[in-house]
């Protein structure tokens, strides 16, 4: 697998306030779309960083590095399409 890139700063407020509220997203990766409730962001040993989502085939952690977009799809969601690119370096 590659190295993770580290995902820009500001997306990880929209992700925190989408697993706290539950929301109900449309996730686009490479792979396809996913639609999912926002669950928990956990990181592991190695520093990459996995968001945790549950719909009707149950959960699933996604790298956040191979998410391109997240749309939160409940009524009243706290923000809007929110595009995730690697942070860049210095």
């Amino acid at each position: 697998m590659e190295p993770y890139r580290i995902i820009d700063c500001h997306v990880h407020d929209h992700l925190e306030l989408a697993c706290i509220r539950g929301y109900q997203l449309l996730i686009e990766t490479s792979e396809g779309d996913i639609r999912a409730t926002a669950i928990t962001r956990t990181t592991r040993s190695d520093k990459s960083e996995y968001l945790t989502v549950r719909n009707e085939a149950g959960e699933q952690e996604i790298r956040l590095d191979h998410i391109q977009a997240i749309t939160p799809l409940t009524q009243g969601a706290a923000f809007d399409r929110v595009v995730i690119a690697a942070a860049k370096k210095p």
